[in-house]
Formats: C-alpha cells, structure tokens, sequence
C-alpha cells in the first residue's frame, strides 16, 4: 500500500507538473508574435532584450519557463521579465503557492528541515542559499502588512467581546518583556510585545504578538507597539475598551508605561487616557520567596511564611502592606536567617512597586494580575524557535524568522497572505495597449502600473 501511494503521488504530481508548465508557457506566446519594444513600469523605462529560460518551484515540482527578459535603459540597474512579476515569484523563484508553504514552514522549523519536507511534498530542491534569499523577501513582505493587519483583528475581537455576554468591561490587555537570544557577538535582549483582548466574561479571544530582535533602548518596539494601539483605538471610534498594562517592573516595560502610556491621549478626541498597570503576582511571589529565605533560611518555615504572604497578596486589601508589616515584625521578633542585603532587596522591591501590586482589586474587577500572555509569548515567538541547540543569529536574519513568526502564531498569516496576494491582482495583463497621450506616436509601450 505505503509503495501504491506514494507511486500515485509521484503520477499526480507528474500530471499536474506538465498541465501547469504547458499552460505557462502560452502566457508570453499568447498574446503576441513579440512583445513592445519598450515598456513601463513603476515610473521606469525598459528595452526589449532576449528571450530566457527560467526555472522556477512550484508546488508540483520544478518547470522551465521561456520569456521576455527587459534591460533598463538606465545603465547599471537590473532588469524585468514581465512575466515573472505576473506571476508574482518569490525571489523570482518559487510561485505564491509553494513560497506560502516556505514561509509557514521557515516559522517553525530549521532550515535544513524545511528542505526536506520541500523534497518530499513538492519534489523540488533549492539550495540553502535559494531558501534565505525567499524567506528574507518573504518576511520582508510580511513585515510591512503585519501591524495593519494586527490592526484589524484587534479591532474585530474588540468588537466581539462587546457583544459578548458578562458584567466586566472588554479588555485590551498589553504586554512587553524582555527575552535574551544568542546573535553572533553575544547574548543580547531582544522583545516581544502581546496585545490581548478579553470579552466581558474576561474569556480571553485572542493575542496578537509583536517581535523585535536585540536593539539599543528598544525604539523599534516602543513604536510598533504604539502604532497598533493607537490604530486600534482610531478604528473603534469613541468607544474605548479598559487599558490595562502587565509587567515585570524591568527597566524597558516600566519605562513605557511612565513615558508613553500613562501620558497617552486618544487618538481623535484628544481626551486622556486611563491605563492601568499592574506589576505581574508572579515576579511579586518571587520577592516574596527572598523575603521568606532572608528571614527563615531554607526549610519548611520559610516555604510556609512565603506560601501564607502570597495568598495575603492575592486575596487581601493592602495585601503588600501587610506583608511589608509582618516581614519586619518577624525580624524584629527572631532576625535574620538570611543576608541584609536579600532583605533590603525584597522589601524595596515590594515598597517601590506597591501601588501596582492591588491584586485582590484586580480579582474583583476580573482582570488578569499576570502577565503569563507575554512570558508565553516570548517562549513561542523566541525561545522555540531561535534557541536551539548550536543556533546563533544575525539581528537582520533572526528578524526574518520572529516576523514570520509573529505573522504565523498571531493568526495573521491568512490575513497577511490575502493582501499580499491583491497586489497581483491589480497588475493587468502583459499585453501592448493604448500608450498614454503624451506617448500617443508611439505604440511600442507597455504600461504595467
């Protein structure tokens, strides 16, 4: 059976191989003895030079393709097929449909992976060299569709989660952190940013995710994850879900907050607007943890004292002060088991930060007091994919992948495509027609935008 499939394969594969080159081959053929002397395209001039062979992968295989190949009448720039922009080749190699697969495939798996699974579903064998040349003008397409794109699918879950049945206000829940990934110089941070949107229940219905590799100061996160928020906020008018922002207290999420969104207006009223921030209950507890270790050692009377103090943080109003309260009541009473210095530490931590840290009033509201959307998001955008084993990135190619990445995890990538594909669409056909007036004594002319 396994010999009978996989022999059939081959024969459809064969069929579908032949009828789409044989039909490919008439599109150049079809529509003139010989084309223009001389074409247009995107403001540039172009001469008639030779016929050409050109192959190309497609998803039944490899075929070779006869057309018209344009020099610019500028010296030094390359030249056009027009045939090849018709059909809308990837790295003027692969067609959409087998470079849509490239790029789903290059979000998760290495690259020697990828070829093999193109092998076997496609029978076709670009080089390594071949492969990153599409991924990068894959994820460089990508890239410039991607934020519009997050765009519209926040607004369309916001929309939803007003419909939505429940007592609590739809929620727009933002996220950032830090993530260190191993480039060729060293270990650098980079960033992910997750948007997240919650419906009235507080059931969560999406996430759209934003990747940044390492970068001084962040300025590139800082204003995409700006942008989306702001174009989602123009695109639902005067209606404003709750803001709320939730962090680690790192040095690059805190400093978003106090520079950007605590003074953020909206976008067309011009009215202030109201986030919240909420430092995450998780790196809290680990405070707490130091707390408990500083004052009791290691043992079962620390990891109960540290087990009461979350809950008093969880579920009591002042739930911090009261721990601040009795951590220094306990060291009046017995001292320290631990460092000063672990002490000092937890309790400034605790003290500096305690205005962001109402978790009971977070409950009550329903909103959520971690920030567990954004740690999952730097493990799925970064660590799962950019950190295996022996992997060391250059800024410029690890982003092709966290672009790609973003697109494929965030539910974009249908979204992204479908755009990406209309630009195809507004191409007409590679046939002469009527030059403009001011070309009107000439008939050689092709315009193709």
């Amino acid at each position: 059976m396994d010999r009978f499939e996989r022999r059939l394969d081959r024969i459809v594969r064969e069929i579908g191989r032949t009828i789409l080159q044989a039909t490919l081959r008439q599109l150049e053929t079809a529509r003139a003895e010989q084309p223009p002397a001389r074409i247009h395209w995107q403001g540039r001039a172009y001469r008639r030079n030779r016929m050409t062979n050109k192959t190309i992968d497609t998803r039944f295989g490899q075929i070779t393709l006869r057309r018209w190949f344009f020099q610019s009448i500028e010296p030094g720039e390359p030249g056009i097929a027009p045939l090849d922009l018709r059909l809308g080749l990837c790295a003027g190699r692969m067609t959409p449909a087998v470079a849509e697969v490239v790029g789903r495939l290059a979000a998760n798996l290495p690259q020697q992976a990828v070829l093999e699974v193109l092998r076997e579903r496609f029978s076709i064998t670009p080089g390594v060299a071949t492969l990153r040349r599409v991924v990068s003008d894959l994820a460089g397409k990508v890239r410039i569709d991607h934020d519009e794109a997050a765009i519209e699918r926040l607004t369309e879950l916001i929309e939803k989660a007003r419909h939505s049945k429940g007592k609590h206000e739809p929620l727009l829940q933002v996220g950032r952190d830090g993530v260190f990934v191993q480039t060729r110089p060293c270990w650098e941070e980079a960033s992910c940013g997750t948007l997240a949107v919650y419906d009235r229940s507080r059931r969560r219905l999406g996430t759209v995710y934003l990747g940044q590799m390492p970068e001084s100061d962040q300025p590139t996160m800082t204003a995409r994850l700006t942008h989306v928020i702001t174009g989602v906020l123009t695109r639902l008018g005067r209606y404003t879900p709750k803001l709320r922002y939730v962090t680690d207290a790192g040095c690059h999420p805190q400093a978003y907050f106090r520079q950007v969104l605590a003074p953020m207006k909206h976008p067309t009223s011009g009215e202030p607007l109201r986030w919240s921030w909420g430092v995450d209950f998780y790196h809290a507890c680990e405070y707490v943890s130091k707390l408990a270790a500083s004052l009791f050692g290691s043992g079962e009377a620390a990891s109960s004292w540290a087990a009461k103090q979350r809950q008093t943080l969880r579920t009591k109003v002042n739930g911090v002060g009261r721990v601040i309260q009795r951590a220094a009541q306990q060291r009046r009473r017995r001292g320290l088991k631990g460092t000063k210095k672990d002490f000092a530490s937890a309790i400034n931590y605790l003290k500096t930060y305690r205005v962001y840290m109402d978790f009971a009033a977070g409950r009550r509201a329903g909103d959520p007091i971690g920030s567990g959307i954004t740690e999952a998001g730097c493990k799925v955008i970064f660590n799962q994919r950019l950190k295996q084993s022996g992997m060391r990135w250059r800024r410029e190619t690890g982003q092709y992948i966290v672009d790609l990445r973003t697109a494929v995890r965030g539910g974009l990538w249908r979204s992204i495509w479908q755009r990406l594909l209309s630009q195809f669409d507004d191409l007409p056909p590679i046939i002469p027609k009527q030059p403009p007036h001011h070309l009107a004594n000439s008939r050689k002319t092709l315009l193709l935008s």
